[in-house]
């Protein structure tokens, strides 16, 4: 009997402490889910503006793309292509040199300059200082400073004369001017013109190119430079009467590598309105006469005189 008793007495209170365990273990969720929400409540009072306690740096880790650290994980994801890295850097490169950015192209076309005139790269950088004029379809080419530009007063008047010769109108009943000789050949507006920007015309450098008459021409009958600048200036650059008056200051001769010689002279001539400083060559080849002429005030020659110099002596003229 006792037996019986004790196992329904256990009977009846493992019920009981089973109901005891299930209560606690309810209070103890609740609990758990209280303690949680206040973590979550003082998270939020700490990051709060004003709070000192120190908080819990939720971005040092992120678990999705696009997070707060976006930039490292796509590192992580997709490290840089170096094959993209060297095509970036030569394409920068690439547009840095073929703009003339900062003028490091023209710097470097400076250690080479033999390389630059022979492939016409110092047409379209300048190297020294310089740019370069080449005409093909005339037969030259030479070097101007970098800071000229194209002379649009005498291309004006060339258009204008083009224009006038080409005129579907009859010509005026009055006489027409002839236009001025040079060794006994007729002068022609330039091929070619460049002054500085905004110039009018005084300070510039250009070509002119004439065809010699039947029976070829050669400048050495005048005799050597001295004496040709001489007969140049009193006959027809400054002739008596004219109201000019003109010095010689230079005059000498080089003789290209193909034998053909280039007469230069410095001068200056003066009127009551202006006075220049000129800086001339003339040369022949295949039956052309072709003219250099560098001028500028006289005022302006100390500062241009060696650049002029160097455009002289960098004419080259050659059968087209």
């Amino acid at each position: 009997p006792d037996m019986h008793v004790n196992s329904l007495a256990s009977v009846c209170v493992a019920p009981a402490a089973s109901a005891r365990s299930t209560r606690r273990a309810r209070g103890t969720a609740r609990s758990g889910i209280v303690h949680r929400g206040a973590v979550r409540v003082a998270a939020s009072d700490e990051d709060s503006p004003g709070s000192s306690a120190p908080s819990e740096d939720l971005s040092s880790s992120s678990s999705a793309y696009g997070g707060p650290n976006m930039y490292a994980d796509s590192q992580a994801i997709a490290p840089p292509s170096p094959r993209r890295v060297f095509l970036g850097t030569l394409v920068t490169g690439g547009l840095a040199l073929g703009g003339n950015f900062l003028g490091i192209t023209g710097k470097l076309l400076e250690g080479s300059p033999d390389v630059a005139e022979s492939l016409r790269l110092d047409l379209i950088y300048p190297v020294g200082g310089f740019k370069r004029a080449y005409n093909p379809e005339k037969g030259y080419e030479f070097v101007y400073p970098e800071d000229y530009l194209g002379d649009a007063t005498m291309v004006a008047r060339a258009a204008n004369q083009r224009e006038s010769m080409n005129s579907l109108d009859p010509p005026g009943l009055g006489d027409v001017p002839k236009p001025p000789k040079i060794f006994g050949q007729t002068v022609q507006e330039p091929q070619s013109a460049f002054g500085p920007m905004g110039g009018t015309g005084e300070e510039n450098v250009s070509v002119i190119v004439s065809r010699s008459p039947p029976g070829g021409f050669k400048l050495d009958r005048f005799g050597d430079a001295q004496n040709q600048a001489t007969w140049l200036l009193a006959n027809v650059l400054a002739p008596p009467g004219s109201g000019k008056t003109s010095e010689l200051f230079d005059a000498y001769t080089r003789t290209s590598g193909g034998g053909t010689k280039y007469y230069t002279f410095e001068y200056t001539i003066k009127t009551d309105a202006w006075f220049r400083h000129n800086v001339a060559v003339f040369a022949e080849k295949g039956g052309r006469l072709y003219t250099l002429v560098a001028q500028v005030p006289e005022v302006d020659w100390a500062r241009r005189r060696e650049a002029f110099r160097k455009v002289a002596d960098s004419l080259k003229v050659f059968v087209p």
